[in-house]
């Protein structure tokens, strides 16, 4: 059955209108920790960390770790010498409530820049490691001791910034010794 000559412009029209739409990607969480194609992934807030409606998540853009309750869970990177954690990537999200699902940008699956919270002053082009509470910090100022490098700095900050937000390269993490004045070696077996 052929369609009516005088409905066809406008079924090309819905043709060619629905090649071009794009729905909306939201995250939802799964059973199965899949990445999409954009490389996020999206977690849960872990049950068991001290983040909840009590004492919410300090801000946006802090390095994720898997939580201790499951591998569907996240929770604030530990840094520093927490190295059983490996920084999954930054969240763009603030979960408010344990069980409240976050987005989680992978570490060297997505393209481009994405942002930190810095522990204090960052130089660009320096290497950035993963430290307490999430944040990152310029390698070559670290106390002495094994961190995880999550990418390089693509601008400066100061150590008083009032937002301390720093724009990185993000890079799949690797493991970095120093020996907190400026020289590095590299574990022969990070993992």
């Amino acid at each position: 059955m052929k369609s009516n000559p005088i409905f066809r412009p406008a079924l090309f029209a819905i043709r060619r209108f629905r090649k071009h739409i794009h729905f909306n990607r939201v995250a939802l969480t799964n059973a199965l920790g899949l990445i999409n194609e954009h490389g996020i992934e999206t977690l849960l807030l872990d049950p068991a960390s001290s983040y909840n409606s009590g004492n919410p998540w300090p801000t946006r853009f802090l390095l994720v770790q898997r939580g201790a309750s499951g591998y569907q869970y996240g929770d604030v990177a530990g840094g520093g010498s927490n190295l059983a954690a490996m920084p999954l990537g930054p969240s763009p999200d603030a979960p408010y409530n344990s069980s409240d699902p976050f987005a989680v940008r992978r570490l060297g699956a997505r393209p481009g820049l994405e942002l930190g919270i810095a522990s204090g002053a960052i130089t660009i082009d320096h290497l950035v490691v993963s430290t307490a509470a999430g944040k990152i910090a310029d390698a070559n100022t670290i106390a002495a001791g094994t961190y995880w490098v999550v990418g390089r700095a693509a601008g400066t900050v100061a150590a008083n910034s009032s937002t301390n937000e720093v724009p990185y390269l993000p890079m799949d993490p690797y493991l970095l010794t120093t020996n907190g004045s400026g020289t590095f070696t590299y574990p022969t077996n990070p993992l």
